[in-house]
């Protein structure tokens, strides 16, 4: 009887609250409205343009999902959006809050190191990037290394044209033209001439052994009792 009564309570199916999922639904459309904003970085867009997009028309509480998305688009930690509050509009938000050349070179001037600018980073907000770095590196304004696969720009530093010589075609075809010289030419050159090559192998001294020090005989005590020494015997002489 108590084996039926627990099975019965086993497949008893209480009815749970429905998950309204409030908190999740605002994070939902803000991260749509991000979407939405990252396609065109460049461009501001008003909170009925949001709003449009979203298509939250149908919300049952509507006037709560405005209000509370207004504040995450305005909201500091919400760093992917950026507000304007004299048009009380927004756009995208990079990593990096760089959209064209100028805004690189400001960038790149006011750095504290001298460490290269991934351009992957700067895709985000700038969809003409490869384009613009071409130019720019044309006009020896940056400096860029680039993919050995494709040939695309992979980090950027800011250079200094002043510093930029054009070299004589005459010394360059020279210094390509020169062949260096074979390596174990080079190492049988040096041993010929009494040279120790820098790719022979190093020799070590053979570490010499230590020699052990000899024990000293170990003395009698010392003796304290100096005005005893009339009565006292010194019998160290008959130690074995």
């Amino acid at each position: 009887m108590a084996a039926n009564l627990k099975r019965k309570r086993e497949d008893i199916v209480h009815s749970q609250p429905l998950d309204t999922g409030s908190g999740s639904h605002i994070y939902t459309q803000l991260t749509y409205s991000i979407d939405f904003l990252r396609q065109s970085p460049d461009e501001w867009y008003s909170l009925t343009d949001l709003f449009n997009h979203l298509n939250i028309i149908n919300d049952p509480d509507i006037n709560r999902t405005k209000s509370n998305l207004e504040n995450l688009y305005k909201h500091p930690r919400t760093e992917n959006i950026e507000y304007n509050y004299s048009t009380n509009k927004y756009r995208y938000r990079p990593k990096y809050n760089i959209r064209d050349a100028d805004g690189l070179k400001h960038h790149l001037q006011n750095q504290k190191s001298a460490q290269g600018l991934p351009v992957r980073e700067l895709k985000d907000g700038w969809q003409s990037v490869q384009g613009d770095l071409g130019k720019l590196e044309k006009s020896q304004e940056i400096l860029v290394t680039r993919t050995k696969k494709d040939n695309q720009a992979k980090t950027v530093w800011l250079n200094d044209a002043s510093l930029m010589h054009k070299m004589d075609e005459g010394f360059k075809a020279d210094w390509h033209d020169t062949k260096l010289p074979n390596v174990e030419e080079l190492r049988n050159t040096l041993l010929k001439a009494g040279l120790k090559p820098s790719s022979a192998p190093k020799e070590f001294a053979a570490a010499k052994p230590k020699e052990k020090k000899r024990k000293q005989a170990r003395r009698g005590g010392k003796m304290t009792n100096t005005h005893m020494s009339h009565i006292l015997k010194d019998y160290s002489e008959r130690r074995k």
